[in-house]
């Protein structure tokens, strides 16, 4: 079969795909040009100028003209792009002759399974580094790769990334696989390649505008946090330039009786290097020195943030101590002497 322009031969595959592909680049066009019209009708609504009129000024219009109370984001009215609403569609796969190009092809997954393949040559590399180093007598210094602050792509976000519809099998091997390469304690030197299947993680810490400093009439900087521990209410106010010293309540840190509790109090400032540069004034309300203690740690922890960087901050949210502790005491359950402790049974 010839061409339409009578060049060569030209297979009935590569015919198909070729009127395929400009159906949807005429298809595309047409929704690009929808767009541009909508994106200019509704930059003139907003006073706005056409030119300059971005994608995120299109989606708090359409959030002001249009408001909805939906709680699924997707199901409320949008305009987006039409290059991120409709799916990419794949370039020619073969020849003219309809000889393949991809040595995977006839899988029907060629861009999984290559990807599954570079992963396997990327596991067979950090081994052979590994047996070098064993050999050369090297001390492996945890050079593991550290995926906080990111996470796997989504199943969609894999399909639309390797252009083809995977199952959940696929998805569920894959990202198996990709945590197998992790675990390995050089997989630090695959780092390039493991962020190509993870995003990073946005999270409300990094969103929340951390409060500045403020200074007191000599001048010196401080800060106050407040916590909560079960019934417990605390309040910190942490004041720079320090000398270690501890205040709870007007007493020192034998306010707290058990060890664990001390230890409670002081991690932050131990976690941040902090111990012994500031000086820390708490005042607690409520019954329970556990509980009182974890409350101080929150809000030890809280005020903080001021005093120290943005990666130091990040580490605090990985180490937990920017989260409250929602746990409380368990109810008794009837018939039971206790939450789960239970009456002696006796048979006679």
């Amino acid at each position: 079969m010839t061409s339409p322009e009578g060049g060569a031969r030209m297979s009935k595959s590569m015919l198909a795909y070729q009127q395929r592909a400009e159906a949807h680049d005429k298809f595309m066009a047409d929704q690009i040009a929808e767009y541009e019209i909508g994106r200019r009708h509704l930059a003139n609504i907003m006073g706005e100028d056409p030119e300059t009129f971005t994608q995120e000024d299109i989606d708090a219009a359409i959030q002001y003209l249009l408001p909805s109370g939906l709680f699924e984001l997707t199901a409320r009215p949008a305009m987006k792009h039409p290059s991120d609403v409709f799916i990419k569609k794949k370039a020619a796969e073969f020849d003219i002759s309809g000889r393949p190009f991809h040595t995977f092809f006839y899988t029907g997954y060629p861009a999984y399974y290559q990807a599954l393949h570079d992963l396997g040559k990327t596991m067979i590399s950090l081994d052979q580094f590994a047996n070098r180093m064993a050999h050369l007598k090297v001390e492996n210094e945890s050079q593991a790769f550290n995926c906080g602050g990111s996470e796997w792509v989504s199943k969609a976000e894999l399909s639309n990334k390797f252009l083809e519809e995977l199952h959940d099998k696929h998805y569920i091997f894959f990202i198996q696989s990709m945590n197998r390469l992790i675990e390995h304690p050089y997989s630090s030197r695959a780092q390039d390649f493991i962020m190509r299947f993870r995003k990073v993680v946005i999270t409300t810490q990094n969103k929340e505008e951390i409060p500045k400093l403020m200074y007191t009439a000599e001048g010196i900087p401080y800060m106050t946090g407040s916590g909560k521990r079960k019934h417990t209410e605390a309040t910190v106010t942490v004041y720079g330039r320090g000398s270690g010293k501890i205040e709870i309540n007007g007493q020192d840190m034998r306010f707290f009786k058990v060890i664990q509790d001390r230890e409670q109090v002081v991690f932050p400032l131990q976690f941040t290097n902090l111990l012994g540069k500031v000086d820390l004034v708490a005042n607690v309300t409520g019954a329970g020195l556990s509980s009182s203690a974890g409350a101080i740690r929150l809000a030890t922890a809280l005020a903080l943030r001021s005093f120290v960087d943005e990666h130091m901050r990040e580490k605090m949210r990985l180490a937990g101590l920017l989260s409250k502790d929602f746990r409380v005491k368990e109810r008794k359950k009837p018939g039971q002497k206790g939450a789960r402790a239970k009456f002696t049974w006796k048979k006679r």
